[in-house]
C-alpha cells in the first residue's frame, strides 16, 4: 500500500495546480526529493504540470520511466477549493504547495464528526509549514 500525496502549485492569481503522486509521499523521500530536486519555480510547475506520477525520482524522465498512469494535473480556483475538495479524498495523507519559491508541507488528518462517530479528513491552510521547517521540527537529515 502507497502513501499517497498531492503536490502542488500556487499561480500568482491564487489557482492551485494538483498532481498526485501515489507511493512514499512521506516527508522523509518525497520531501527530500522535492526540497533536492525540485526546489526553484521552473522545475516544481514542470514536475506538477507533468501530471500523475507512481512515485518521485531526482528528474522527470526517470520518474516517467515508471508510472502506471498518464493523468494530467487538476486546477482549482483557489487553495481553499482545492482542500475543501480533499476531504472527498480519504486516501491523501500528505499535501506538499510549492508558493512564495518555497515548497511546504501538511500531513492530513482525521476529525471525528459530531455525529455517529463518523470522520473526515480535513486540512487548513494553517496547517502547511515551510519543507525546511518539518525537517527541522522532526530531525530529518535533509542530505541523505
Amino acid at each position: 500500500m502507497g502513501t499517497r500525496s498531492n503536490i502542488a502549485y500556487q499561480k500568482p492569481n491564487g489557482k492551485v495546480v494538483v498532481m498526485y503522486c501515489h507511493y512514499d509521499g512521506y516527508p522523509e523521500y518525497n520531501g527530500k526529493i522535492l526540497g533536492k530536486h525540485y526546489n526553484n519555480r521552473a522545475k516544481a510547475h514542470a514536475l506538477v504540470d507533468n501530471g500523475y506520477q507512481s512515485s518521485l525520482k531526482p528528474t522527470i524522465i526517470e520518474s516517467n520511466e515508471g508510472r502506471v498512469h498518464q493523468d494530467p494535473p487538476e486546477t482549482y480556483h483557489s487553495l481553499h477549493s482545492y482542500l475543501m475538495n480533499l476531504k472527498d479524498s480519504w486516501d491523501i495523507e500528505w499535501v506538499y504547495l510549492f508558493k512564495n519559491n518555497n515548497w511546504y508541507v501538511a500531513e492530513t488528518k482525521y476529525i471525528e464528526l459530531l455525529n455517529a462517530g463518523d470522520k473526515a479528513k480535513f486540512l487548513h491552510e494553517r496547517d502547511f509549514m515551510p519543507l525546511w521547517a518539518y525537517f527541522t521540527k522532526n530531525d530529518i537529515a535533509v542530505g541523505d
